[in-house]
């Protein structure tokens, strides 16, 4: 892990590691079906915003930073491992309810996407009831049937 900090530390700003790795892991899904939509964008700025209380202009900046880190490399385990090290059970159930709102934000879901937020669930230790609740409670939450 030292390594991923390392990386964060280089940026300009410096940005906090683990709302960079959060970032990252919501752009990997954002990215999960080929195209980041705009809706996929309000979704994980809004996220952003919510959860760390940044601005409108620092979530942007975050983002473009998260978006550096996954053009190196994306490394799931690293990244997952510090949110599940640094975050509350309830935390990582919110991050894992923001990946579904961002696959659900075009009304489908691929294979693809599924799995991806079932593996970075299931890395970020939560158990497999816990996400699939979190993911029916995203469909409700769209008008989406279950």
């Amino acid at each position: 892990m030292q390594r991923f900090k390392g990386r964060a530390e280089q940026s300009e700003p410096q940005q906090d590691p683990l709302r960079l790795a959060t970032a990252t892991v919501l752009l990997e899904i954002a990215y999960a079906d080929g195209e980041f939509s705009p809706a996929e964008d309000g979704d994980l700025v809004g996220y952003l915003k919510h959860a760390f209380e940044l601005s409108e202009e620092d979530a942007r900046d975050l983002l473009a930073q998260a978006s550096e880190l996954r053009n190196k490399t994306i490394d799931h385990f690293a990244l997952t491992n510090f949110i599940r090290k640094n975050s509350t059970l309830s935390e990582r159930i919110e991050i894992v309810k923001t990946m579904w709102r961002i696959v659900y934000s075009d009304r489908k879901l691929t294979d693809y996407e599924n799995y991806l937020v079932r593996k970075l669930a299931d890395l970020l230790g939560l158990e497999h009831h816990v996400m699939i609740e979190a993911k029916v409670n995203i469909l409700r939450e769209l008008g989406m049937s279950t």
